[in-house]
């Protein structure tokens, strides 16, 4: 196995053996011991990351059975046997690597190699945040262990080479959300929060079985080259065509892509989905982080980048129609919220809008590019909240603070650094990931408008825009009311202080939030795990005779509004131009703009919001806001309500309709037996007890004085007549034939 490959799975291993360890001897080994072995473990894994990317970027490529791999050359693909299914087959023509069985499968390549620097760089931070922030929680040996196993959870789903291997700890990453959501379990808020994220995730993971069950249908259990392979043509719109004959129609690819997208809707908390995410700010302050950041909602985001070469064009239109309502759902609650960690949340739900939005318009290294730098800037200013709501004695309504830049400089520099970042302020990183958004936007709504398309279109790129100036807006109102200004709770300000080890984690975030767009090489190395993909399913097509004469493999393509027919770089290059200058026009001043006016409006603390609510319409509007546009009402009355209505149909159904049978077969028996009463007691027991009348009236009749010898005479002749009787059976049988 290659090295890269091996250091990756040890890299993934080792938060599971954390989780043991903790599980089994966490009570012994104490507080903070078994916070500092966690953090050593996933550390550790950090370290075997890094060292993976090392091998990774050698110049020279390496080798695996017969292929290449390395950095800009090819990936790593790895099966193993999972489950036996019975006789090995090959549906429709197309071989698998075991048949007969259920493959699980490592899948390796530059995208696989930043998730995984990622992903353990911010596990390692929030493990040193927690150990600060949790030290009096009395459970703290299971938190670090549930931390642990959802490190390992989320690292599995990005090493998986086969969307069972993807679902499996797809799966295991939504156990440990809820597990962690609700840590807290006494708590009923938090008890509420971990059901609520974990069936409405089973509400998308429904879809995803779906569009999983028509892949297995026409492909079986295929890895992800094979997969993009075969259907790589999707994005054309066509029908494609299998090696076994077999057609696999273009509605049945669309319905397989929107189902396969339904699960990341789920888990990324897209638009209608989206309710569960701020409920989860129950959990501890670092679970918030790590989930908003690093692992469970950046999984939804991996899933439609993995899966994109399959989609269709109408799947991915259907995808960036979702990401637009959700960037400005979530942009437009957030301005209003007073809850600091509720704001963030609906802040994630916006961002992960637009990196939905991204993949559906065909930008993949947009929305991944801004996947990666979402995870440093958003991870801080989770810890940054975490910080403050520690120093404010667990408050984390923004109406009991103010002025506390004086109280905690720390995290005021650091918070305040992750709100210029996610403004778009150039040079910083998220200025370079949102602005191939907005530039890929502009250029598919230049196309699609050239084409004469709908001029809806044109909202796939004005709504983004509006939506970062909106962005730089509540987040510049965030950091005022809280870190500006006169303190509204006196009592809370002069409690509150910083530690070392919570804000500690929080330079190393504000740094790489400023450097990781430009400086870290995140958009060569997704450029690279383009050209890697491509390459082995360019070499898996030389391979098959199926292939010769058929188009080559462009499944990562741009896949615009067009007939994807010149679908090429040249024909779009002008397009791309004109998308950065529309971005450069209408986009790059979003950062000063609504923070200037955050800042004018919030100087004086709540005296602006204090004015609107004066005027009915603009206090409406803001209720309206601030109980999340009442999605949840909405779902009570339209789901719960239509439920507990059936459920109450089929109780009076079952009453009225199920028990009146019964009930009416129960009186007839009663009724039955009521008659046998009577008739006992009238026929049978009225002969019964004449009988026993007469034979008492014969008894009196023959009586007499001499009873004692009228006993024995009778006795007598009665056993006469029975020896007689049996005498007569003797000879009838003595002379009978045989």
């Amino acid at each position: 196995m290659p090295s890269p490959a091996l250091l990756l799975l040890a890299a993934t291993l080792l938060p599971l053996a954390a989780f043991v360890l903790l599980l089994f001897l966490g009570k012994r080994i104490g507080n903070p011991l078994s916070g500092w072995l966690a953090t050593l473990f996933i550390a550790a894994s950090f370290v075997c990351s890094i060292a993976a990317m090392v091998a990774w970027f050698q110049a020279d490529p390496g080798h695996y059975q017969g292929s290449e791999w390395g950095k800009g050359y090819g990936p790593i693909d790895i099966t193993f046997r999972f489950l036996p299914v019975g006789v090995g087959s090959q549906p429709n023509g197309i071989s698998q690597d075991h048949p007969g069985y259920l493959d699980l499968g490592l899948y390796i390549d530059s995208l696989t190699i930043a998730m995984f620097a990622m992903i353990t760089l911010v596990a390692t931070l929030v493990h040193i945040f927690s150990v600060g922030y949790m030290r009096q929680d009395a459970r703290y040996h299971r938190f670090f262990a549930f931390l642990s196993l959802f490190s390992f959870s989320m690292l599995g789903l990005t090493l998986g080479g086969t969307l069972l291997h993807i679902f499996i700890f797809w799966e295991l990453v939504g156990l440990c959300s809820y597990l962690l959501i609700g840590f807290w379990y006494d708590a009923p808020a938090a008890a509420n929060a971990a059901l609520k994220a974990f069936l409405v995730n089973r509400v998308g993971d429904v879809g995803f079985l779906i569009g999983l069950g028509i892949l297995f249908y026409h492909m079986g259990n295929a890895t992800l080259p094979d997969l993009w392979t075969y259907l790589g043509s999707a994005g054309s719109g066509q029908t494609v065509q299998l090696p076994g004959g077999i057609e696999f129609k273009t509605a049945w690819l669309t319905v397989m892509g929107i189902g396969l997208f339904f699960g990341a809707i789920g888990k990324s908390a897209q638009f209608p989905l989206q309710v569960w995410l701020p409920d989860a700010m129950e959990a501890p302050t670092p679970v918030s982080a790590l989930i908003h950041a690093a692992t469970m909602v950046a999984a939804g985001v991996y899933l439609v980048a993995r899966i994109y070469p399959i989609l269709t064009p109408s799947a991915k239109l259907f995808i960036a129609i979702v990401g637009l309502i959700t960037l400005t759902l979530g942009a437009l609650i957030a301005t209003v919220q007073n809850d600091i960690k509720r704001l963030l949340a609906y802040s994630t739900i916006s961002q992960l809008g637009y990196m939905m939005l991204a993949l559906g318009i065909g930008s993949w290294v947009g929305g991944m590019f801004h996947l990666m730098t979402h995870a440093f800037f958003k991870s801080l200013l989770f810890l940054a909240a975490g910080s403050v709501i520690h120093a404010a004695d667990h408050e984390q309504e923004m109406t009991q603070f103010g002025g506390l830049w004086r109280k905690i400089p720390m995290t005021a520099v650091t918070f305040g650094i992750a709100v210029l970042t996610i403004a778009g302020i150039p040079d910083f990183s998220a200025a370079a990931s949102k602005s191939m958004i907005l530039a890929d936007a502009g250029a598919f709504a230049t196309l699609a408008q050239q084409q004469g398309r709908s001029a809806a279109y044109a909202l796939f790129f004005i709504v983004p825009t509006v939506v970062a100036y909106l962005t730089a807006f509540y987040m510049a109102r965030c950091w005022m009311l809280t870190f500006w200004g006169k303190p509204r709770n006196q009592e809370l300000y002069d409690g509150a202080s910083e530690s070392p080890i919570l804000w500690g984690p929080l330079c190393v975030l504000a740094f790489l939030s400023m450097v990781s767009g430009r400086y870290l090489n995140v958009e060569p190395l997704l450029e690279s795990s383009i050209r890697e993909s491509a390459a082995v399913c360019h070499d898996m097509q030389a391979q098959d005779d199926f292939f010769k004469g058929r188009e080559e493999f462009t499944g990562f393509r741009r896949v615009w509004p067009t007939d994807s027919s010149d679908d090429t770089a040249e024909p779009l290059a002008d397009f791309v131009a004109a998308g950065e200058q529309m971005e450069s026009k209408w986009g790059y001043w979003a950062f000063l703009i609504g923070g200037a006016a955050a800042a004018l409006l919030y100087c004086r603390g709540y005296a602006f919001t204090r004015w609107l609510d004066r005027m009915p319409p603009a206090r409406w509007i803001r209720h309206w806001l601030e109980n999340g546009m009442y999605f949840d009402e909405l779902y009570f009355a339209v789901i719960v309500g239509t439920t507990l209505g059936i459920s109450r149909l089929c109780a009076w159904l079952d009453r009225r309709l199920i028990d009146g049978i019964v009930n009416r077969f129960a009186a007839a028996v009663r009724a039955a037996a009521r008659l046998a009463g009577r008739t006992d007691r009238y026929v049978f027991d009225g002969a019964v007890n004449g009988l026993g009348a007469l034979v008492q009236d014969l008894g009196a009749a023959v009586r007499v004085p001499q009873t004692g010898r009228v006993r024995v005479y009778v006795t007598i002749l009665m056993f006469a007549v029975m020896l007689a009787l049996a005498a007569a059976v003797i000879v009838a049988l003595s002379h009978s034939p045989g």
